[in-house]
């Protein structure tokens, strides 16, 4: 190896002399054998193996080496390395004897059953003993089955049992029946009744009522634009609605009936009622867990319940308020300022409006959207008699009254 004529000038050439005199043989390929290396054992001597090789490979990035380590880990390791995205091999390793210290089956002490069974001596000769004939003769009694798993009953029908009544025979056998006949056939029946406790099925539906104890302000039920509220337009899809903001109101309701005309998907709503400001109480037909609607260019995502309202299509009650965090609302301007997602939103309502005569086509489109709550004709009424007449009232005179 060593030569005093040309001795070595860098310390890579003597240690690729060393690899060359010491090393494998020079027809091997190490680099081929490391990216066909795979664990067969543990994930320290997988490495030790990987590394040998490794350190004998040149000109291979550190990216490919890691992609080399971890395509060949186990499949249950490499899944769970590469969820990890680690940056270098050592990284790597190190997340790879993790999981396998977790893969490890946990090994319990179970006890062990012997499959030997005792050896049994047998006496090749048995005591003789002495047999006594039985004084009374063994009778052959059959074992009854005291308890059938189904017992056939005949049933006899009115016309049988007359006709066993007047032969004077017995229902169930053909003996004649007497007060001390015993029926060979007789039955025992038991009538058991199963008593559910339905106490703590009643607990828990008087908390969930409880819990769930919703209130409507009769401006929300009425439609009416008081004090405290506020009304726009919006937009579910492409169809528009009547909004109403009230705090009066605990939660979000929507009009059935525009929830049935868009065809939506109604989920089961509890089973609670909804008081309302007039003193009545409405039970829900449903609710939506999320209601997308759009109002002046900005999207509102609610949960609803489906109430049926009166004047406006959607309440916003107190739950959406809640929602919005630190809220400006101006009942005197109509509008509403809130800040949604780092972006400063102004809702601003609606005037009262005053009647429209409404066309034929209105009413026409009114009616195919169920929209019409109820008709009223409006005319003059004549009156019974067209002469006025003076009545005559009696005077009633008490002796009690004092005149000042």
């Amino acid at each position: 190896m060593m030569q005093r004529t040309n001795p070595f000038q860098s310390w890579q050439l003597f240690a690729r002399a060393i690899e060359v005199d010491f090393g494998p043989s020079c027809y091997e390929c190490p680099r081929a054998t490391l990216f066909k290396l795979t664990q067969k054992a543990s994930v320290a001597e997988y490495y030790l193996e990987f590394t040998s090789l490794a350190n004998r490979v040149y000109g291979v990035s550190p990216e490919a080496l890691l992609d080399c380590f971890v395509s060949g880990l186990q499949p249950d390791l490499q899944r769970e390395v590469i969820a990890q995205t680690p940056s270098s091999i050592q990284r790597a390793v190190a997340l790879a004897k993790l999981f396998e210290e977790k893969c490890k089956p946990l090994t319990r002490n179970q006890p062990t059953y012997s499959n030997t069974k005792p050896n049994t001596i047998s006496n090749p000769n048995p005591p003789n003993r002495t047999t006594i004939p039985p004084l009374l003769p063994t009778p052959n009694s059959k074992p009854s089955n005291t308890y059938q798993n189904n017992p056939t009953v005949k049933k006899i029908s009115s016309a049988e049992m007359q006709v066993r009544r007047e032969k004077g025979l017995c229902y169930t056998c053909d003996d004649k029946w007497s007060f001390s006949h015993k029926c060979p056939n007789r039955n025992i029946m038991l009538l058991q009744v199963e008593e559910y406790d339905n106490e703590h099925e009643e607990e828990t539906e008087n908390q969930e009522a409880k819990q769930l104890e919703l209130h409507l302000s009769f401006n929300a039920l009425k439609g009416a634009t008081g004090v405290g509220t506020i009304k726009f337009t919006g937009y579910i899809g492409n169809m528009p609605i009547q909004i109403l903001v009230d705090g009066g109101s605990s939660d979000n309701f929507l009009q059935p009936r525009i929830a049935h005309f868009l065809k939506m998907d109604i989920a089961p709503a509890p089973l609670f009622k909804v008081l309302v400001g007039n003193g009545n109480s409405l039970s829900p037909e449903g609710s939506i867990p999320e209601l997308c609607v759009a109002v002046q260019q900005h999207n509102i995502k609610i949960p609803v319940y489906l109430l049926p309202i009166v004047g406006a299509d959607l309440i916003l009650g107190a739950t959406w308020l809640a929602t919005l965090g630190p809220h400006v609302a101006d009942y005197k301007a109509l509008s509403i300022k809130f800040y949604d997602q780092d972006k400063f939103v102004t809702l601003q309502g609606e005037k009262i409006s005053s009647p429209q005569q409404a066309q034929l086509h209105h009413m026409r489109r009114l009616y195919q959207t169920d929209a019409i709550e109820a008709y009223f004709s409006i005319h003059r009424a004549e009156p019974i008699n067209q002469q006025d007449y003076w009545l005559d009232l009696p005077l009633i005179w008490n002796q009690n009254w004092y005149y000042y």
